[in-house]
């Protein structure tokens, strides 16, 4: 194929076009029909040879001949088939402007209508100006549509321009855009132009839009906002902005911007914030980011900013940010090398900071925006800090109560972080209290005692009921107390009805005591807990908390703690769980037990009440594991009646943590197998292991014959028929899809209008698609141990309450007095009972009726039921949340309410 190369030349400007012959006699054919051009003047096809070298040398030279003889036929006006052939539309002024101007003649009305941003290249702009500057008709070949009228009709009317230059040459040709300046005075209404790739030094008439631009973009365009801004300043030395007073002679007084909202310089080369910025008063929103500012100077002229961007800039410090930014809503700073964020901490008005990839190690330096009264978002990724271990937490610790509020790296704070929160605000406050006496003037007495501020999270209802009456201040289930370091030795002893601790000897030779003496003292209560104490270093500790008629102590387990037995080497703990038992023999009576799994026994640490508050149960001894629905509690057997307890967890973590150790202490007992693995898995696949037991029929049996034997699907089947015989016979067909969605152990408290002690009542919350139930449950007799010989007296599930979850009106959670607690508010409306015609065993009879309903829940306002339910797990929690709230929803088609109490 022969390709000719066409070079045309317009002034300085040069370009090359590449046609066929065919494209000439395509272009000679048009001319003939339309202009009258000679038949002869093009040069003849030849069929033979056509090829060879010199035929397409001779064609060449005839070709070029062919082209000039047009150009001067046709001095005036190119014909615009033949304007097109030379690509004039793209190069050459008349061309890009005819062409241009043929296009707004077409779609000119309609983009205007649209309100939509018109692209235009500097190359086109640049001819329109040069059009207008010769004095030559504003149509030339005689086409009305493509007469410059047409444009500069929609450049006074145009309101959103973008103009995109090039780098380098363009097309063929050998012009820079970049070198080519235009003029925007010819735009009247502009209210939004954005500028890119071009030098301000091309850019002319910008100073023309002052008085209706809203929103200025310049990119890749300069390295000093004067530039912009000001162009004038290229010509006055000594300038001023309108209505400003000066001190010194000027040669102009500049107008200013009396418009621009938003101005955005992002991505240049500015290196400065100059006097410029003293035109833009109005300017609200302003993006110097991607430039190369290492100092933030005169903003304090922009009285109107709201939002800041000065990131990835080469800011390596703030200071007194306030007294340039003012009351901005939104700084993004991120990007810099910023170390320290002491100039920030008078930003009162800020909301949202975005701190990311900078050079921030220390979290000391968070304090300074802690106190930020209206921020919500923050970002910190990508700073040296964020490798910190718990570095979310600490973080949120700095900002005291406002934690909840605010979301961190574009995540919202959890429950589980707040409590952490909580726990880190109290070291730090011991730790500043701790500061506080050592640094203070007053002289301490040799013999005066040392006090060391700790933390306690206590998760028990009991206890925490009970302390509420009793130590004040304890109000939400946190309290904090100054320990003695005379008890700071482990005490081990057997829980009874009175506690006495030897003295211990403090430094100095002062013996600080606990009991008085040999005076007996009064055990109320006792919890299992872990504490964070502050001394020289914080430190957590397993702790036993007891409280007296007139002391709380606590009693601590050293870390190498060990039992030791007279028949058996030592052994090692490998678990400590607080939880609530049930014993085989005494099923209606829930005991609170501290369980402690050794390597080889589990010891249950029973309440005072009990004659024998401790039992224990050799690993040897063991026969089986029943594990509950949904993991809430597990029940150990042995040999006998006498070895059958309950462990009612209400934790499914926690229940399955405890397995897992136990297998590892059978496997330890043993010595055939390694301890499994920890597994993100859930425990049923991974109970299917080889190395650990074979599962099969929802039963594990463990290399040393323990049976873990968890929940069948009869035993689901059973619990969804008991809830589902509630329904009237008519509706018997719709309990075929009846589901059990949550299974939860619960407590049912009163309302705490009275300071003594009650305890709570244990409840088992059914929730399901379409109701809510509380049953008592026997947790302890069923599955029948195989020693049985006849079905326990109690039944295994009793129906206390239970309501529709359409009657539900709303859902009050509790801060203060029960962190965990919730309370569904019913409305106590007519309609079926739920409890009519219900019978628990459904093997009875169908005549016989149910058992009497228990005791009633909470009254509220006239015409309200209340259930206030504590549920020890936060996960549980949350989770009975949200599908009540989901189930809510799908039923009332609209959002459950929720409030906050407290």
């Amino acid at each position: 194929l022969t390709v000719y190369v066409i070079e045309v030349s317009e002034g300085d400007h040069r370009w090359t076009v590449k046609h066929r012959y065919s494209d000439f006699h395509d272009l000679h054919e048009k001319l003939t029909s339309e202009k009258k051009v000679d038949r002869g003047l093009l040069p003849p096809k030849k069929m033979l040879g056509k090829n060879s070298k010199s035929l397409v040398e001779r064609r060449e030279k005839e070709l070029e001949l062919y082209l000039q003889t047009l150009l001067l036929q046709f001095p005036q006006a190119t014909p615009t088939p033949l304007a097109c052939f030379l690509h004039f539309h793209l190069y050459e002024i008349n061309g890009i402007t005819a062409a241009l101007a043929e296009e707004l003649f077409h779609k000119g009305e309609q983009l205007l209508q649209a309100g939509e941003v018109f692209s235009l290249r500097p190359l086109q702009l640049y001819s329109v100006s040069q059009q207008l500057r010769l004095a030559k008709p504003t149509c030339c070949n005689g086409d009305a549509k493509t007469d410059l009228g047409h444009i500069l009709d929609f450049t006074c009317r145009l309101r959103y321009l973008k103009m995109s230059g090039t780098r380098g040459p363009v097309g063929t040709s050998n012009i820079q855009e970049s070198s080519l300046p235009f003029d925007l005075s010819v735009f009247k209404s502009l209210l939004q132009i954005e500028i890119s790739e071009c030098s301000a030094q091309q850019i002319r008439g910008l100073s023309s839009l002052r008085s209706s631009l809203a929103t200025l973009s310049i990119h890749h365009s300069t390295e000093a906002m004067m530039s912009i801004l000001v162009p004038e300043s290229s010509e006055f030395s000594q300038w001023e902005a309108e209505g400003a007073e000066s001190g010194c002679p000027v040669t102009a007084v500049i107008p200013l911007w009396k418009s621009l909202t938003t101005l955005d310089m992002s991505h240049n080369g500015i290196g400065t914030i100059d006097g410029s910025v003293k035109l833009i008063r109005k300017v609200e929103f302003l993006d110097l980011s991607h430039n190369q500012l290492s100092t933030v100077e005169n903003l304090q002229h922009l009285y109107n900013l709201v939002h800041v961007d000065l990131s990835y800039n080469s800011l390596r410090v703030l200071e007194a940010a306030h007294t340039r930014l003012g009351n901005i809503k939104t700084l993004s700073l991120a990007g810099n090398q910023l170390d320290q964020l002491t100039g920030l901490t008078k930003l009162y008005s800020l909301v949202n900071l975005d701190l990311s990839h900078n050079q921030l190690a220390q979290l000391e330096e968070i304090r300074n925006i802690g106190s930020l009264p209206c921020l919500e978002k923050l970002h910190l990724s990508n700073n040296p800090m964020c490798i910190i271990p718990d570095y979310r937490t600490k973080v949120l610790t700095q900002f005291g109560d406002r934690a909840a509020e605010l979301c961190l790296d574009g995540t919202a704070t959890t429950e589980k972080e707040l409590d952490t929160v909580e726990v880190l605000k109290a070291i730090q406050k011991a730790k500043e209290v701790k500061d506080r006496r050592s640094s203070g003037d007053k002289k301490v007495r040799s013999s005066s005692r040392r006090f060391t501020y700790i933390k306690v999270q206590i998760n028990n209802i009991s206890f925490i009921l009970y302390i509420q009456c009793n130590v004040p201040g304890s109000g939400d289930g946190y309290f904090e107390m100054g320990l003695d370091d005379s008890v700071e030795e482990s005490v081990c002893s057997s829980s009874s009805t009175s506690l006495c601790v030897p003295p211990a000897e403090e430094p100095g030779g002062h013996q600080g005591e606990l009991c008085g003496g040999e005076d007996e003292v009064h055990v109320s209560r006792v919890l299992w807990c872990y504490c964070l104490q502050v001394k020289e270093e914080v430190e957590q500790k397993e702790a036993c908390l007891v409280l007296t008629d007139g002391l709380l102590s606590l009693l601590y387990l050293p870390d190498d703690f060990t039992w030791t037995n007279q028949d058996s080497e030592a052994e090692e703990v490998r678990q400590v769980l607080w939880l609530s038992v049930v014993l085989y023999k005494s099923p209606e009576s829930e005991l609170t037990c501290c369980l402690l799994l050794s390597t080889d026994t589990i010891y249950f640490l029973l309440e005072d009440s009990i004659n024998n508050s401790k039992k224990k149960k050799k690993l040897s001894d063991l026969l089986s594991v029943n594990v509950g629905l949904f993991d809430q509690y597990f029940r150990v057997v042995g040999r006998s009646a006498d070895h059958i307890v309950c462990c009612l967890s209400r934790d499914s973590y926690g229940t399955g943590v405890f397995l897992q150790e136990l297998m590892s202490a059978l496997s330890l007992q043993q010595q055939q197998l390694p301890a499994p693995e920890p597994s993100d898995q859930d425990f049923y696949s991974q109970f299917t292991s080889t190395n650990t037991g074979k599962m099969q029929n929802y039963e594990l049996v463990h290399s040393s014959r323990v049976k873990f034997i968890y929940p069948s699907e009869e035993e689901m089947g059973d619990l969804t028929f008991i809830v589902a015989e509630r329904k009237a016979p008519s509706s018997a067909a719709s309990s075929r899809s009846f589901n059990v969605l949550l299974y939860l152990l619960v407590f049912q408290v009163r309302a705490p209008s009275f300071c003594r002690w009650l305890g709570p009542s244990t409840q088992t919350l059914i929730l399901t698609s379409t109701d809510v139930f509380l049953l008592d449950e026997d947790y302890v007799s069923y599955p029948l141990p195989d020693f049985a010989k006849e079905p326990p007296s109690r039944e295994r599930y009793q129906l206390r309450e239970a309501r529709r979850i359409r009657d539900l009106d709303r859902v009050l959670l509790g801060y203060q007095t029960y962190p965990q607690a919730l309370t569904l508010v019913f409305d106590d409306l007519p309609g079926p009972d739920l409890l009519c015609h219900l019978t628990m065993d459904h093997f009875a009879a169908a005549g016989e009726e149910a058992p009497p309903r228990g005791g009633r829940a909470s009254s509220g306002a006239e015409g309200e039921v209340q259930w206030c339910v504590f549920v020890p797990e936060a996960d549980s929690r949350e989770r009975l949340i949200s599908l009540l709230a989901r189930q809510w929803e799908a039923l009332c088609s609209r959002e459950l309410p929720v409030e906050l109490t407290g």
